[in-house]
């Protein structure tokens, strides 16, 4: 009776562990897929922003208006032809203390962020992520975005 009792035990903690290994690597997957789209932004690689998102893929972007918030709504093609223009300086948008929840094939995602060009800091906030496991790959498939565009501080030292 012993041995099944401490059998029970062993494998009830080995299977507690063992979720746990589990839901830290989901979480590191989920944020590598952030990482890589702010890579595939900076770097106006569209091939690596698209793995990352699905074909229903939104962006809502929240902006100051004179009567309060105004909200923007971009499809992902639209959003990857605006983040991918040639014209102005690519978009560097690092991240960071992300805060990431998992439930099943669900994730979300909230971290600071802060938006450079050449260098200087442009605006701030807060990005919402919403991410669904698809075929077993984490895929973005909303991000709405605070802004303020005062009180962001210099800009951040590189991280990965």
């Amino acid at each position: 009776m012993y041995r099944f009792q401490l059998a029970a035990l062993v494998a009830a903690v080995s299977f507690g562990v063992s979720q746990r290994v589990e839901a830290q690597d989901d979480k590191a997957l989920v944020v590598a897929t952030i990482k890589d789209f702010m890579r595939g932004m900076k770097t106006r690689d569209t091939a690596l922003i698209a793995a990352q998102v699905d074909s229903l893929t939104r962006f809502t972007l929240v902006r100051p208006g004179p009567a309060g918030a105004r909200i923007l709504v971009l499809k992902g093609s639209d959003f990857l032809r605006i983040a991918t223009r040639t014209d102005q300086p690519p978009l560097d948008e690092p991240t960071r203390n992300p805060v990431v929840q998992i439930d099943g094939d669900v994730a979300s995602v909230w971290t600071e962020y802060q938006v450079r060009r050449d260098g200087k800091v442009s605006h701030c906030g807060y990005d919402a992520f919403h991410l669904v496991r698809l075929s077993g790959k984490w895929k973005i498939i909303n991000v709405t975005d605070s802004f303020r565009p005062e009180g962001c501080g210099g800009p951040w030292p590189e991280q990965d």
